[in-house]
């Protein structure tokens, strides 16, 4: 025996039906806000934001400081691994030259002064760049205005 639908049963069913996406709605909407919440009690401190200032944000402020942090975070990572890169390939340079003809120690402390004020562009440049995203400055322009002159060996100043 086949079971008979009455029009009962079916908008009993679509009201329910309607019930479980609201109530799935309500669901993802609460997650939703309590993660936007989550971030705003962790970005406040480390943005020096008070709590007034803090209670005036909106949701896509909210957002916006974890997108600008988690770049900051991904361009520090890259920086840093340029700057091993850099130290690297600096003494395998020297390494090969020496190897093939002794260095005078003139050119010696030239090579050595040029590795230490490119460390320092480097550092300099990482500072500015975490101060420009937490300044909400644009990092490129400030990062270009303060780098350091390249030494090149065949240049004598």
């Amino acid at each position: 025996m086949q079971p008979i639908c009455t029009n009962v049963d079916l908008a009993r069913a679509r009201t329910e039906n309607k019930l479980r996406k609201i109530q799935a709605e309500k669901t993802r909407r609460d997650r939703i806000n309590s993660s936007i919440e989550q971030l705003r009690m962790i970005f406040c401190p480390i943005m020096q934001i008070t709590e007034e200032q803090a209670v005036k944000l909106e949701k896509a402020d909210i957002l916006e400081m974890a997108v600008t942090l988690l770049r900051q975070k991904a361009g520090l990572r890259a920086n840093s691994s340029f700057a091993r890169g850099f130290s690297q390939c600096l003494h395998e340079m020297l390494r090969h030259v020496s190897l093939h003809a002794p260095l005078p120690p003139k050119d010696r402390e030239e090579i050595k002064r040029f590795y230490v004020l490119q460390r320092m562009s480097l550092r300099l440049g990482l500072m500015l760049l975490t101060q420009n995203h937490l300044s909400h400055r644009s990092p490129k322009r400030t990062a270009s205005r303060n780098r350091v002159a390249l030494w090149r060996p065949w240049k004598k100043n």
